[in-house]
């Protein structure tokens, strides 16, 4: 969590967190779903001035392939708002620049509660070598907010990582504990890495 911006991650998702120098609120960490990408989460203020330049140099600290997620306070028709605001041309050249495509489809992301009128500022960022494996919607029920929660699908199963199973029913014990060296040998990777798999792993029979 940084600012005003957070990412939740499942403990059983392998991940990393990044440490990105920028002035932006911006998180971000590396996650393997179906294949391992940056994820990046950022706020961008509609009342603080912001140039492309920092957005260029945030992405550049980001290891590709990126999906970057944030309320970017912009406003254009051509992603589904009603208006145009100054920031829609930075957001456009982002994209160019950086050969990022957005994955939103249209709809729009923000109900203003003064004016009730529906907006689009909610964006979804990726490489081209991501976009055709997300799939791209709001939800329809605000869950009491003014933002249309945005979900990110995909098809693509997780690869699945088995861990090493051993028959300990047919290891020689009589040979691990009489060879002195052997024993001497694993105990120092015992203390040195602190894991029984270093012994299991050579002195049993892998079921695999």
């Amino acid at each position: 969590m940084h600012g005003g911006v957070a990412i939740l991650v499942k403990n059983t998702t392998t991940h990393q967190q990044l440490h990105i120098n920028t002035g932006l609120q911006a998180i971000a960490l590396r996650a393997t779903c179906h294949k391992t990408i940056t994820i990046c989460s950022i706020y961008l203020f509609p009342s603080i001035a912001c140039n492309i330049t920092e957005l260029e140099d945030l992405i550049r600290q980001l290891p590709p392939p990126v999906l970057l997620l944030g309320d970017f306070n912009a406003h254009s028709q051509q992603w589904g708002s009603n208006k145009r605001s100054s920031r829609w041309r930075m957001v456009e050249d982002l994209l160019l620049k950086s050969n990022l495509s957005l994955l939103n489809s249209g709809s729009p992301t923000y109900l203003h509660p003064d004016t009730a009128s529906y907006l689009a500022i909610g964006f979804s960022i990726t490489h081209p070598a991501l976009y055709l494996d997300f799939c791209w919607q709001t939800d329809s029920d605000l869950h009491g907010s003014d933002h249309y929660p945005i979900v990110i699908t995909t098809d693509i199963p997780s690869p699945s990582f088995s861990k090493p199973t051993w028959k300990l029913h047919k290891a020689d014990w009589a040979a691990f504990f009489t060879s002195s060296s052997f024993v001497t040998l694993h105990w120092l990777c015992l203390q040195r890495r602190g894991s029984y798999s270093r012994i299991y792993g050579c002195s049993h029979p892998n079921s695999k």
